[in-house]
C-alpha cells in the first residue's frame, strides 16, 4: 500500500463521508441502546414517559439497523475505499460520482432511521425499513460497488488473492441477497411459510455472505501488511473460501427452531453451521501465525490490536453460532436473549474491532494525516473491549439460564424476569462502557481530521509509560 497518495484522491471524499457517517450512527446507536435496556431493567420507565417513538419497540429494531447498515457496512465502504486501489494499483475514476452514492447511502441510513422511529419496524428479519430505503441502498451500492470491484484487478496476479476472492464474493451477495428478498417478501411471492424461510435466508446473506466476507477482506490484506509476514497455504485459504461462501447461506435454518419450515432446511442449516466451523479454523490456520510472537506489537500498535482481537472474536462468533445449532441446545435458545449474545459478538466484537483496525491504519493514507499518542487510544481499546465482552458474556449465560426456566413448566414467568435482572444491568454497563470508547475514539477521530493535534505519528501507538520513542511503522504493501 505504497502507491502515490494523489493516484487515489479521488475516492477520498466519498470514503471521509462514509466514515464520518459510521462514527456519527455508532454514536447515535449506542446512546438509544442504552436507552433501549434501561426501559428492560426499569419497565415503569414507560409509564414515565410515554412517547411511543422511543419505547422499546422502536429502539430495538432501531438500534439494530442504525449498527448494521450506519455503523458497520457505512465504515467497510469507507475503509474499502481506501484500502482497495492499493491493493491493485488501479486508481478510482469519477470520484464526484461516488461522492453522491456515498451521500446516497447516508440519506437511506437516515429515512431508514425516521421510518423505525416514527412508524416502527416492518417486522421483516433484518429488512425493517421500507421499499423506498432498498431502493436507495441499491442504488448507492451499484456505484459504491462498481467502483470497488477495481480492487479485483486486471488479472488474478493483481494483489493478493483471498481478499480479492472474499471482497468478490461480498460484492455479489448484497445485491443479489437485498434485491431478491425484496421481491419475494414485498412483492407477494413467498407466501405462507416461504416467507420465514426467505427472511433467515436473507439473514444469513447479510451477515455471513456480505459482511464476514469484508470483515476478512481486512484481516488478510492489513494483517501480514502490519505484521510483515505472508500467509501461508493459498490451498488451505482456497478451501475455507470455498466453505464460508458455499455454508454461510445456510446458518439462519438453523435459527428455525418448531416452527413452520421442512425439517431438512433446519437440519441443513444446523450441518452447514457446524461444517463452517471448518472454514473459520482454515482462515485461523492461516491468520493465527502472523501474530506470533508479535505480543510487543500488538502493546504498541493501535490498528494491529483491535484487529488481532477481531481475529480471536471471528473464531467465537462462529464456535458460538456451532454450539447453538447443536439439537436440543437449539431448542431451548430459542426465544432467549442468545440473540443478543450473538448479536454483540459478531457486530460488535467481530466487525467492529475489524473496522476500528482498519480506520487507525489507513486513515493516515488517505488524508496525509497522522494519530496523537493520547491516552483516548487506551480508553476506546480497553472501554469497548471490555464493554462489549461483558454485553456478550452476560447475555450468553442469562440466555442459556432463561432457556433452561422457560423449559420448565414449574418455573413463573415472574421468576424468569428476575432471573434477567442482575445480568441486564451488567450489560446496561457493558454498553455504557462501549459507548464511552465510542467517544473517546470519535473525539481523536474529528480532531484528527481537523488536525487539531501537534505532534502525531502516521500509525495510532499506544501510550506507554515506558516508552520514550516510538518508530515509524508505515504500512506497506506484501
Amino acid at each position: 500500500m505504497n502507491a502515490p497518495l494523489s493516484s487515489f484522491s479521488k475516492s477520498s471524499l466519498a470514503s471521509l463521508i462514509l466514515l464520518i457517517g459510521s462514527v456519527s450512527w455508532a454514536l447515535l446507536g449506542a446512546g438509544l441502546q442504552v436507552l433501549a435496556t434501561l426501559q428492560l431493567l426499569v419497565p415503569s420507565l414507560a409509564y414515565l414517559l410515554p412517547i411511543p417513538w422511543i419505547g422499546y419497540g422502536h429502539l430495538a429494531p432501531l438500534t439494530t439497523f442504525l449498527f448494521t447498515y450506519g455503523w458497520i457496512t457505512s465504515g467497510f465502504l469507507g475503509v474499502l475505499l481506501i484500502l482497495i486501489p492499493r491493493i491493485s494499483g488501479i486508481p478510482f475514476r469519477y470520484g464526484k460520482l461516488l461522492t453522491s452514492a456515498a451521500l446516497l447511502w447516508q440519506i437511506a441510513v437516515l429515512i431508514g432511521v425516521a421510518e423505525i422511529i416514527w412508524n416502527g419496524a416492518t417486522g421483516l428479519v433484518s429488512l425493517p425499513f421500507s421499499r423506498s430505503v432498498t431502493c436507495l441502498f441499491l442504488a448507492s451500492f451499484l456505484i459504491l460497488g462498481t467502483g470497488l470491484t477495481r480492487g479485483l484487478g486486471r488479472s488474478w496476479k493483481s494483489g493478493p488473492l483471498l481478499p480479492r476472492l472474499y471482497l468478490l464474493a461480498a460484492l455479489l451477495a448484497l445485491p443479489l441477497g437485498l434485491g431478491t428478498a425484496e421481491v419475494l417478501l414485498r412483492g407477494g411471492l413467498a407466501p405462507g411459510a416461504l416467507q420465514i424461510i426467505a427472511q433467515l435466508v436473507w439473514h444469513s446473506f447479510l451477515h455471513h455472505l456480505w459482511l464476514t466476507p469484508l470483515a476478512l477482506v481486512l484481516l488478510f490484506q492489513l494483517l501480514p501488511t502490519l505484521t510483515g509476514r505472508p500467509v501461508g497455504s493459498l490451498s488451505l485459504g482456497l478451501l475455507a473460501w470455498g466453505a464460508t461462501i458455499g455454508l454461510g447461506g445456510w446458518i439462519g435454518m438453523s435459527l428455525a427452531s418448531e416452527g413452520p419450515v421442512p425439517s431438512w432446511l433446519q437440519s441443513a442449516g444446523v450441518v452447514a453451521t457446524i461444517l463452517l466451523g471448518v472454514a473459520v479454523w482454515g482462515n485461523g490456520t492461516l491468520l493465527k501465525p502472523l501474530l506470533d510472537g508479535k505480543i510487543e506489537e500488538c502493546r504498541r500498535q493501535v490498528a494491529l490490536r483491535f484487529l488481532a482481537v477481531s481475529l480471536w472474536s471471528y473464531f467465537v462468533s462462529y464456535a458460538w453460532l456451532a454450539f447453538l445449532a447443536i439439537p436440543g441446545i437449539r431448542q431451548a435458545t430459542t426465544f432467549t436473549v442468545v440473540a443478543q449474545a450473538t448479536q454483540s459478538l459478531l457486530l460488535f466484537s467481530f466487525y467492529g474491532n475489524a473496522l476500528a483496525g482498519a480506520i487507525y491504519a489507513l486513515l493516515p493514507a488517505s488524508r496525509t494525516v497522522g494519530w496523537p499518542r493520547h491516552p483516548a487510544l487506551t480508553i476506546h481499546f480497553w472501554f469497548s473491549t471490555l464493554g462489549i465482552a461483558s454485553v456478550a458474556s452476560c447475555y450468553a449465560i442469562a440466555g442459556i439460564l432463561q432457556g433452561l426456566a422457560l423449559n420448565d413448566p414449574g418455573v413463573p414467568m415472574s421468576t424468569i424476569a428476575s432471573y434477567l435482572r442482575p445480568f441486564l444491568s451488567i450489560v446496561l454497563a457493558g454498553q455504557i462502557a462501549w459507548w464511552i470508547g465510542q467517544l473517546a475514539f470519535s473525539t481523536l477521530f474529528f480532531a484528527t481530521l481537523l488536525k487539531l493535534f501537534n505532534s502525531v505519528a502516521p500509525v495510532a501507538i499506544f501510550p506507554l509509560p515506558r516508552d520514550e520513542s516510538a518508530p515509524s511503522l508505515n504500512p506497506a504493501h506484501h
